[in-house]
């Protein structure tokens, strides 16, 4: 699977681009879906925040452990802070969106 931005709605985009911005307090115009979260000042604890606010977003409940689950499988044996992006937050937004 590709970290590319076109696996995922417009709409999510943007509305993950927003979160994050809120999220790491930085400028909307640095939130691009190739930023890694970690140059935008990331810590453990705002991977918890953005998973709130996905569920708000989305009106649905989302377990933190899905998360977990998703890295795992998406990005197997990787660096997590060298390889989340935006577009990944974005990815995990969009599938949780599409589970029935």
């Amino acid at each position: 699977m590709s970290s590319d931005s076109t696996l995922v709605t417009p709409d999510i985009l943007a509305t993950v681009q927003e979160i994050v911005s809120q999220v790491l307090m930085v400028a909307p115009a640095k939130v691009q879906p190739e930023t890694r979260l970690y140059d935008l000042g990331a810590e453990s604890i705002d991977y918890l925040d953005l998973i709130f606010r996905i569920e708000e977003a989305l009106g649905r409940k989302v377990p933190v452990s899905r998360w977990a689950d998703f890295v795992g499988e998406r990005l197997p044996g990787a660096n997590l802070p060298d390889t989340i992006t935006v577009a990944i937050v974005a990815e995990f937004a969009e599938r949780e969106r599409s589970r029935p």
